[in-house]
């Protein structure tokens, strides 16, 4: 099982999640970084998110904060291109985000 930490570490990673899943936006938004205002919008937002993780991992062990980082964000970015911006997946697809997602709940354990 993960070892204790402080709630404030796992505030700095849900934030850090929460800013990657915008500059992933964002940077859709910016069609290429053509427009500069969502392109400069998403350079900060992961800026943000890197320095939201490296408080993070103050209290979190790396391998897990960037593991549920990056695999909570890679879903929700995933699920945001298909709901917002109707991306569509193969089945493939599907089962990568599963897979995924199986991913992150066994960091629980790491």
């Amino acid at each position: 099982m993960l070892p204790e930490f402080a709630p404030i570490h796992l505030l700095y990673l849900a934030i850090a999640i929460v800013l990657e899943i915008a500059a992933n936006v964002l940077m859709k938004v910016s069609h290429g970084f053509t427009y500069k205002r969502p392109a400069v919008a998403a350079i900060a937002c992961a800026l943000a998110a890197f320095t939201a993780l490296s408080f993070a991992v103050r209290g979190i062990q790396l391998s897990v904060a960037y593991g549920v980082w990056g695999g909570v964000g890679l879903v929700a970015t995933a699920v945001l291109g298909i709901t917002v911006f109707h991306e569509h997946l193969r089945r493939s697809g599907w089962l990568g985000l599963g897979l995924i997602m199986f991913g992150v709940y066994l960091m629980k354990f790491a």
